[in-house]
């Protein structure tokens, strides 16, 4: 019997963890491939007006942004920000609706923004959501979602969280490689 209740808290020890539930991702048969993940802000390039947005335009890069680390966590700092990278299946141009959603942000604690662009299938196209204002700093849930008229092309979560609790990530886009496993600092190689 003893054997039997030691064998028992055993297996109950080495049970693995049950473990942190990812943020959803709902792709449609549209979508070819996604990536999700945590970018820094580009360079200033263009804005086109979005009235549906808390600032009224949205960013247009310049050049195509880089996902600096692939995942769904993303710290609240000012220059970084999180988004997809997809390609959609076809071969005319879709108009789409971008939806994201998130916590109330203060002063008018708006949870919704959206705007519309053209996509061009077969090419890898992109989707994010910059901090660029203390107003726009909320952890909590947030989601992008894409939509071709009534039909949701893709839904994806993410977490936004305070910067100390992603030690790991919050240093992402003020310099200096993220993963670097080299000990001589940029600059003293010759």
């Amino acid at each position: 019997m003893m054997h039997r209740l030691a064998a028992l808290f055993l297996a109950l020890a080495v049970a693995p963890a049950p473990a942190l539930s990812e943020p959803p991702l709902r792709l449609s048969a549209q979508v070819e491939s996604v990536t999700r993940g945590l970018i820094c802000a580009p360079p200033e390039g263009g804005r086109r007006p979005a009235p549906d947005t808390a600032a009224g335009w949205i960013h247009v890069p310049d050049v195509a942004i880089e996902i600096r680390a692939e995942g769904t966590t993303a710290p609240a700092r000012l220059g970084t920000g999180f988004g997809l990278r997809f390609v959609l299946a076809g071969q005319e141009p879709v108009p789409v609706r971008y939806v994201v959603t998130h916590p109330p942000m203060p002063p008018e604690g708006i949870t919704r923004q959206s705007w519309h662009a053209m996509v061009q299938p077969g090419v890898g196209e992109q989707v994010f959501f910059q901090f660029d204002t203390e107003d726009e700093l909320q952890p909590g849930d947030w989601t992008i979602a894409a939509f071709s008229g009534e039909d949701e092309l893709f839904h994806a979560g993410f977490e936004v969280v305070l910067p100390r609790d992603l030690p790991q990530l919050d240093g992402l886009c003020r310099g200096g490689a993220l993963y670097s496993l080299s000990r001589t600092p940029p600059g003293a190689a010759g």
